[in-house]
């Protein structure tokens, strides 16, 4: 089994948030960084995925698979897993920092429609060591798996 799809997408993360948000943001009833609780790894909210970095500023990597049905757990060892579901009106993803927008999108290939997604995280013990010398790049690397929610349009 194979994925759809693999994006790779770089974010420069600072004050140790990051987000999975969808593009279409105005019937989103908080944005990103509203809301953020910095700790928790992942926390579900309507239209996003709020995400805890390990470093306070840095670039990190974020390796995104679609898959048609939900794929095989991925090999570790990871850091850090969660898992989530996130509502997508516009079929595309938009990774969001504490200071605005990222460069790069996450395209889905359907939408609107709602994605499980599993979460995995590596790097986070270096890049919390690494960020408080200078701001390290793509020390911490995430990888998420998205998977169609069965009867969820």
């Amino acid at each position: 089994m194979e994925p759809l799809s693999v994006q790779r997408v770089r974010l420069l993360v600072d004050y140790y948030g990051l987000c999975l948000q969808d593009a279409d943001d105005a019937w989103l009833p908080a944005m990103f960084p509203e809301g953020f609780a910095a700790g928790d790894f992942g926390t579900e909210r309507p239209g996003r995925i709020d995400l805890t970095s390990a470093g306070h500023t840095q670039q990190v990597v974020v390796t995104a698979e679609v898959w048609e049905h939900e794929p095989p757990l991925l090999g570790g060892p990871w850091d850090k897993t969660a898992t989530a579901r996130i509502e997508c009106r516009s079929g595309t993803l938009r990774l969001w920092s504490m200071g605005g927008p990222g460069l790069e999108d996450i395209a889905l290939p359907s939408a609107p429609a709602t994605w499980n997604a599993r979460i995995f995280c590596t790097g986070r013990q270096e890049a919390a060591a690494a960020s408080r010398d200078g701001v390290p790049d793509g020390v911490e690397q995430y990888v998420v798996q998205f998977w169609p929610v069965e009867g969820a349009g």
